[in-house]
């Protein structure tokens, strides 16, 4: 049987376009080196694309690893070194098989070795060799160097009365750990009996150490080194922000302190510099979402804004969109705080206050680079707002985000910056409204039903009920039991759910006659737009999530 090449696979996924292949072919003249290395280099594909056209190829199914912790049973199996050496990472042992991540599925001989070793049927599954490889090494510094017991040694040696370096290294275990559980934030909580470190994960605020209460101030003061902040003032809030590099890997943390009873509380925000490319249709849109963000990022003028609180993925979708662009065929500017993700064929800028340099004064500067797609990071205030706008009018398509609670409420939002009804009618294109909500896991989910009434009672209105369902009493969902990966919460990884009010000259009319946003959602529903809470539904559905969790999320 012929194999198809990664080329035409990648076209075939809609990961490429053959005017991307025709560049990266002449690149490929220039400099040399792989086609598939080229088309990453050149950010056209991502590495875990490639994987995955590499598993269809190969008839074998694609893991993505980040998703996908190991288990400790799995791991003891194959030591370290022969993992590196072979490209292999035993993940999980189930029914007498393993399961095995490579990147190289065609390695025959590296199977049976690991067959052998292990005496157990190996099933593989491929992954991208960048992530397999740094999966490696950090699953098993984890599996050799439990964190818990080398804090519980600081901390002893810590009240037998030897800091010295000691809070460094306690520090750093506290950010590695929090490295290797995906958190987005760090807590560091001083109370009367003890200091508690709380991680973000998945969104959910857990609790993981305890330490005394008398090294409080030299692990604070420890941080405020780190970032540059005032060691002595400690009656007023600070922010700072430092590079931390764990396994070759660069992490931006941002510092925030205030002062409370019990000493400076420390909030740290944890930002991985490699971000890696974004595929629209990964982030979890239901088809009909999807398709309407499709719809909208062709179209040659207006503004789409991406709208919800703080840590809801608008940067990522605002990325994953970017992507959906072709940047060979339309002039792309961005005006980003800050630039997290290089594009190539993308100008992309970043604001600096200090300077003058504001995303208004950038907007007005890229109207006389002749745009096709302006990025604007966030619509702050009127200026960047009305200027945003503008663009939108004249010809050209802007990307943003807006911090509101749903779609609809960007409107009065608009208004009460100063922007005037008619224009934010003829600007406005649509808008997305969004949140992350986190997965049941795919490790320990277990079926059970769950009856209408059931459902109702966590606030999805009947009549919805009854379309979606049609006439079933009772539908099959998914719950987490809770296991080793996903730490006992029957949760793991997260997924986006969202709403999209479309301004066509309909809504455009309601606005510019100053009607309530309730009666603009209520004719955006009747248009066959679903709400947030309704969108969450069809993820319970399709037994990705809990009704629990739309509403811990969603309200």
């Amino acid at each position: 049987m012929n194999k198809k090449p990664i080329g035409q696979l990648l076209k075939e996924l809609g990961y490429v376009t053959e005017e991307q292949i025709q560049v990266a072919l002449e690149v490929k003249k220039i400099s040399g080196g792989l086609l598939g290395e080229i088309l990453v280099a050149l950010a056209f594909v991502s590495p875990s694309e490639i994987a995955e056209a590499i598993a269809i190829q190969a008839g074998k199914p694609f893991v993505d690893i980040s998703q996908y912790p190991p288990s400790n049973e799995a791991l003891r199996l194959i030591n370290k070194d022969l993992a590196i050496q072979l490209e292999v990472l035993p993940l999980d042992i189930e029914d007498g098989k393993l399961k095995l991540a490579m990147s190289n599925p065609y390695d025959i001989n590296a199977v049976d070795i690991i067959r052998r070793r292990t005496g157990l049927d190996v099933d593989i599954y491929v992954a991208d060799r960048d992530s397999l490889i740094k999966a490696i090494e950090v699953d098993y510094f984890i599996l050799e160097n439990p964190v818990e017991e080398e804090i519980e040694k600081i901390v002893k040696q810590v009240q037998e009365g030897n800091v010295g370096q000691n809070i460094p290294r306690l520090v750093e275990l506290v950010l590695d750990k929090a490295i290797t559980e995906r958190a987005t934030d760090i807590h560091i909580s001083p109370e009367s009996l003890a200091v508690h470190i709380f991680y973000r994960v998945d969104g959910i605020m857990r609790h993981y150490f305890s330490l005394p209460s008398t090294i409080h101030q030299s692990i604070v003061s420890r941080i405020k080194v780190l970032a540059n902040l005032d060691i002595a003032e400690q009656r007023l809030p600070q922010d700072g922000a430092f590079s931390y590099t764990f396994f070759n890997e660069e992490y931006d943390f941002r510092v925030s302190t205030v002062p409370t009873a019990y000493g400076e509380n420390v909030v740290i925000r944890i930002l991985s510099k490699n971000v890696s490319l974004f595929n629209l249709r990964k982030l979890g849109y239901e088809e009909h979402t999807y398709n309407l963000i499709e719809k909208i990022l062709s179209k040659p003028q207006g503004i789409f804004l991406v709208t919800g609180p703080t840590g809801s993925g608008k940067t990522t979708t605002l990325y994953a969109s970017l992507r959906k662009i072709n940047a060979l065929q339309r002039n792309i500017l961005t005006v980003e705080d800050p630039v997290e993700y290089k594009f190539p064929f993308i100008k992309q800028t970043q604001v600096n206050e200090k300077a003058g340099f504001t995303f208004a004064r950038a907007i007005r500067a890229f109207l006389r680079q002749d745009p096709d797609v302006i990025l604007v990071g966030e619509v702050r205030d009127e200026e960047t707002a009305e200027m945003a706008i503008r663009a939108a009018i004249t010809g050209h398509l802007v990307l943003s985000t807006l911090h509101t609670n749903d779609s609809v409420s960007s409107i009065p939002r608009l208004t009460d910056m100063g922007i005037k009804e008619y224009m934010i009618a003829s600007g406005l294109t649509a808008v997305l409204a969004q949140r992350l909500i986190r997965k049941v896991c795919m490790f320990c989910k277990a079926e059970e039903e769950i009856g209408v009434e059931e459902l109702a009672k966590y606030g999805f209105s009947r009549e919805f009920l009854e379309k979606q369902l049609d006439g079933k009493e009772k539908i099959k969902i998914n719950r987490g039991r809770g296991c080793e990966h996903c730490k006992g919460t029957g949760y793991l990884g997260r997924n986006a759910i969202a709403e999209i009010l479309v301004v066509d000259d309909e809504i455009g009319d309601m606005i510019v006659r100053k009607e309530p946003p309730l009666s603009i959602m209520n004719k955006a529903r009747e248009k066959g737009m679903f709400t947030l809470k309704e969108d969450g539904f069809f993820k319970v559905l399709k037994g990705l999530t809990t009704p629990e969790e739309v509403v811990r999320v969603v309200g």
